[in-house]
């Protein structure tokens, strides 16, 4: 197994009703093709739906709730795009609080198409100055914004290798994030 490849890879997806369902689903099966080990967390625990409104759509069952989330706990974060999702997770004093932890300990972040707006809530702004004309993703230190959802397995495996390398800076360094 190559170092890229690993089940002690933790990720957290930061997930609500109304989540983009391909830009997940893609993600998933990029996932998988790694073997990490992903956990769905939102503000209930329970089921999240991709379109909670008629039912249709996929439905996944939630790992953790985000009250009781450590960023501590995971290797890195991902969170889809969907705007219903996004808008929740904007107000979501949880989820505020976990983003700020990921970027404090300059833990890897993935956020996908409106899940840039997280970002903003918190005012970080890393990605306002930059021009995306002709980009499928920006990154900036360790946070990664795949801008539309197309590219997404090229984004990934780029932000995956992000993860792997963090680990091994992490091994000796044992920081304390909420």
């Amino acid at each position: 197994m190559n170092k890229i490849d690993s089940v002690e890879k933790k990720i957290a997806m930061m997930t609500e009703n109304g989540f983009n369902e391909a830009e997940f689903i893609t993600l998933q099966k990029a996932i998988m093709g790694k073997n990490a080990h992903t956990k769905i967390i939102s503000s209930h625990i329970g089921l999240v739906f991709s379109d909670p409104k008629t039912g249709n759509g996929i439905s996944y069952a939630v790992d953790h709730a985000l009250s009781e989330t450590l960023a501590i706990d995971y290797d890195c974060l991902i969170v889809v795009g969907g705007s219903e999702h996004i808008e929740f997770l904007c107000e979501e004093p949880h989820a505020i609080r976990l983003m700020r932890a990921f970027l404090r300990e300059s833990m890897p972040i993935l956020v996908v198409s409106e899940g840039s707006k997280l970002l903003h809530v918190i005012g970080d702004t890393r990605f306002s100055e930059l021009s995306c004309e002709n980009e499928e993703y920006l990154n900036s230190d360790s946070v990664f914004w795949n801008i539309n959802g197309k590219g997404l397995d090229a984004t990934f495996k780029i932000f995956f290798e992000t993860v792997c390398s963090k680990n091994l800076e992490k091994s000796d360094n044992k920081g304390v994030a909420a």
